[in-house]
């Protein structure tokens, strides 16, 4: 369907979006059949249930799946202390352990193919963390420099460290340094940057009203408004180029998050599927939820226009999508679904990255 350069390539390590919101979907809708973007496969597993059968990851770059393969296999064999330690997520750092890492690779009991990619990405990486070798992720990072050095490092520690949210509004009123975030923005937050850095010439054509800034700044605003910055794994990326504070770890390295994915591995089948999302969809049948994430935002012309009508005969009755809008809305046919996007309010307030227009559609009853 897409020949973009951007997605064939390890473009995402750790997450580009919060999963939490379909996390908590999942949980009420216990769909039995998911078809998912893969990504770094972070976003993928937590969507499983004890109701799921089968879930489906696609994607079209080869490297993707293979870091959700070696994710699948840490899950299934790893303690959640191994499991963090591995990956380096708080309380562990991305560049320490790196002897134990190595170790810990040589008892998940690889195939061959895994087993050699693997070794010589963490060759090339001198066995730190890989979570943050993904282009989006070497972006942001790059992104936090800017950051840092501009606030000062002693700044950023004092946002991050606030108790709570009374706390951080006095300090995002009295000491954050709007207009240098401003001047960053304006810098970094534009078209020609993004492509430079990560994109090569397939950045989103926008189509949403507010300017590349305005979009951003509401995000951000929210951001900080809502909740701690700590609790935001995104926020942290973009501020200390890294995931420091355990509060903003993924549902993946969480207690209660890994131990459920343990759990569902044992008895749901994991489909990998090296393709396009919408040709996958297309043969499947009774598919219960979709997870697309902002795939559809790259699309244009007949595709854009017809791609939600190409998978409707695949969902089952009532079967969900959530579509990830970011930048464009797709200016899509949408009959036969009933957008119940408002039932999400709270949850779509509680997401810690808001860069993204989130809509969810249902397949109308026939």
């Amino acid at each position: 369907m897409t020949t973009k350069e951007y997605f064939y390539a390890l473009n995402y390590t750790l997450a580009n979006e919060d999963t939490q919101f379909e996390y908590e979907m999942v949980k009420k809708l216990k769909p039995k059949k998911i078809v998912s973007v893969c990504g770094a496969g972070s976003r993928c597993f937590p969507l499983l249930t004890d109701e799921t059968t089968d879930i489906y990851l696609v994607d079209l770059s080869k490297e993707q799946l293979m870091l959700a393969r070696l994710r699948e296999a840490c899950y299934k064999n790893l303690s959640f202390d191994e499991f963090l330690l591995f990956w380096g997520y708080p309380p562990y750092r991305a560049k320490e352990n790196q002897a134990k890492r190595k170790e810990v690779l040589s008892k998940l009991n690889l195939d061959i193919e895994l087993d050699n990619y693997f070794k010589n990405l963490f060759a090339k990486n001198d066995w730190n963390s890989l979570l943050y070798i993904g282009k989006w992720e070497k972006t942001f990072a790059f992104f936090s420099k800017i950051v840092t050095k501009v606030f000062g490092e002693e700044l950023i520690k004092e946002f991050f460290e606030c108790k709570d949210l009374a706390e951080q509004e006095v300090f995002v009123k009295k000491k954050f340094p709007h207009l240098k975030w401003k001047v960053i923005m304006g810098i970094l937050g534009n078209k020609a940057l993004f492509n430079a850095l990560l994109y090569k010439g397939d950045f989103i054509k926008k189509n949403v009203d507010e300017t590349y800034i305005q979009y951003y700044d509401k995000a951000f605003k929210h951001l900080m408004s809502h909740d701690l910055v700590r609790t935001s794994y995104f926020m942290q990326l973009c501020f200390l180029g890294e995931i420091r504070y355990p509060e903003g770890n993924l549902i993946e390295a969480q207690k209660n998050g890994f131990a459920k994915i343990k759990k569902c591995l044992k008895s749901v089948n994991v489909h990998y599927q090296e393709k396009d999302i919408i040709s996958a969809i297309r043969d499947l049948d009774e598919v219960d939820f979709i997870s697309i994430s902002d795939v559809p935002s790259y699309f244009s012309g007949d595709l854009e226009r017809e791609f939600f009508q190409m998978i409707l005969p695949s969902l089952s009755d009532n079967g969900i999508i959530v579509n990830r809008n970011y930048l464009r809305i797709p200016e899509a046919n949408r009959n036969g679904y009933t957008d119940i996007t408002h039932f999400y309010d709270k949850l779509l307030k509680d997401e810690k990255v808001q860069m993204y227009r989130i809509e969810v559609l249902q397949k109308k009853e026939a």
